[in-house]
């Protein structure tokens, strides 16, 4: 073969071209996006969300694997839907249902990112349980949101896994050498980072304003002091950074501001307290970091 006629075909790394990927990302479980209308719903029942998650064998069986770990706290075994349900506040059934909806995407391998497919899933959980941590702390009332954001704060990942690998070397160079962060070294060699496109992502799906916006501002500075959640979320992620929980390529320079701890109205030790009880949290909860082998 004449190497000399052949064309190389190089990757297409226009930003036109990496948003048009979004929409070959299969779709958040619809099942998990209804039963969590319905419970936004005060009139609903556990019946209503028993007849809508019964006819998904995958979620029903991490529902209860979820509800059985020692993260919960239940008395005994459990081993129907319904009676998993009654026994569970709304939160919780909020947190496992975004939590089980979240692991097919959440448990691959991303070489751009030097990740294993474990790395994400217990990054976002070991997030999701920090930004509990947080919200218990100062009191937060919307702890279910928060913690969806959490989950799915790196979904973008998914999308710039490819991209990220091809360019990793300038990245790097980028982030190491020239001092910048891994998101704007993300940008300046892709024109996006993995929140922008995570945001869309969630948008997409139909979540909350307030849950894209904060996946969108998790690593800018300016962005996440703007308003509680991103906040809140921002913190989160930088301290399981700190704890080096699922950290990629992407694991380093990260520093809380302060403006962020003046937002949250937080002082050093807390910091320091939070730290703690995030890694006492996450590795009490090895039952539901186990699902990814599933």
């Amino acid at each position: 073969m004449n190497m000399d006629n052949q064309q190389v075909v190089q990757p297409d790394f226009t930003l036109e071209y990496i948003f048009e990927q979004l929409t070959k990302l299969p779709t958040f479980p619809k099942v998990v996006q209804k039963a969590l209308e319905l419970l936004d719903d005060p009139n609903t029942t556990t019946q209503d969300l028993v007849e809508v998650l019964k006819f998904d064998p995958a979620i029903t069986t991490n529902i209860l694997k979820i509800t059985n770990s020692a993260r919960f706290g239940l008395q005994k075994q459990v081993t129907s839907l319904d009676t998993a349900l009654a026994l569970l506040g709304q939160n919780q059934i909020k947190e496992i249902l975004v939590a089980s909806g979240s692991l097919p995407f959440l448990s691959r391998e991303l070489y751009g990112y030097g990740m294993r497919p474990e790395d994400l899933w217990h990054h976002s959980m070991a997030t999701g349980i920090c930004a509990e941590c947080i919200c218990a702390h100062i009191g937060f009332d919307d702890p279910s949101l928060l913690f969806t954001a959490a989950i799915l704060h790196d979904v973008g990942k998914i999308v710039l896994n490819l991209f990220v690998g091809a360019k990793l070397d300038t990245i790097m160079d980028l982030a190491g050498r020239e001092g910048f962060t891994f998101s704007e070294a993300e940008w300046m060699a892709l024109g996006a980072d993995h929140a922008i496109i995570g945001s869309e992502i969630m948008r997409l799906w139909d979540f909350p304003l307030d849950i894209y916006r904060a996946v969108r501002n998790h690593h800018d500075p300016d962005l996440y002091v703007q308003d509680k959640v991103s906040a809140l979320l921002a913190l989160s992620n930088i301290l399981v950074v700190m704890l080096g929980i699922g950290v990629g390529t992407d694991g380093f320079r990260h520093k809380i501001s302060p403006r962020l701890m003046e937002v949250l109205g937080l002082k050093k030790d807390d910091v320091y307290e939070l730290l703690l009880k995030t890694w006492q949290a996450f590795t009490d909860a090895h039952e539901i970091l186990e699902l990814y082998k599933s």
